[in-house]
């Protein structure tokens, strides 16, 4: 027998401002807004960023959600609108008392991690990660006896500095090109590309049963690729 889907329940209250509350769920609930107290009776309408199934996020569109009454009862104890959470991200919500906007917040759906060469489960708060700054790496095929390192002492997870090429300040979080893998991880005789370090990334996920992340820095361009634009 399959195990029933888990409902969590929001309830939602007149001019209740909740932008700083974080509500934590997990792929595969079913999140219910409801109406409290001070809504009962009201004209309410819920709207979301949160996409239809199959659709690309867009943090900017939003769509309003549709009431169900299963009950069909008179009044609004049993009313809801619900989103079956799917996809992981953060998402916001808001809600309008006739026109007016009423109140809102932000729900983050956690991801599922699979690891191993079975893809298996990796629960989130069992995730041991280790940081490596990229730029101390040296060669890229010195890369493996290094990190195997973090994989002998237990690690799961193993978390890169930006790979790409650095700015004038050699800060780790200071690109001077987004695109490009820095060059510093090549040798004369060797380029490597993205695709070599996908390569790694994969064995050491199925493999050595290691993930792996790295930062996305928009705001953080060295001079070095601003100047290519002038």
């Amino acid at each position: 027998m399959g195990h029933s889907k888990q409902i969590r329940i929001l309830l939602l209250n007149e001019m209740e401002k909740l932008e700083k509350t974080l509500f934590r769920l997990e792929q595969g609930f079913e999140l219910q807004f409801r109406l409290g107290p001070t809504l009962q009776g009201k004209a309410v309408t819920v709207y979301t960023n949160y996409p239809f199934p199959g659709e690309t996020f867009n943090r900017e569109k939003f769509r309003s959600l549709e009431w169900e009454n299963p009950t069909e009862r008179e009044d609004d104890s049993d009313k809801y609108c619900k989103l079956n959470l799917q996809q992981a991200g953060s998402f916001q919500y808001y809600f309008l008392q006739g026109n007016e906007k009423s109140g809102g917040g932000y729900i983050v759906v956690d991801p599922i991690l699979y690891v191993g060469a079975d893809n298996h489960v990796l629960p989130l708060d069992c995730v041991t990660l280790q940081t490596f700054l990229a730029k101390c790496l040296g060669p890229f095929d010195e890369w493996e006896s290094r990190l195997r390192v973090a994989k002998e002492s237990g690690y799961n997870m193993i978390h890169f500095t930006p790979l790409q090429t650095l700015g004038l300040s050699r800060s780790c979080y200071s690109l001077a090109n987004q695109l490009e893998l820095n060059p510093d991880f090549s040798r004369p005789n060797k380029k490597y590309t993205w695709s070599d370090v996908g390569q790694l990334v994969e064995k050491m996920k199925k493999e050595w049963n290691v993930l792996c992340i790295t930062d996305v820095v928009y705001n953080h361009t060295g001079m070095s690729f601003i100047n290519n634009f002038h």
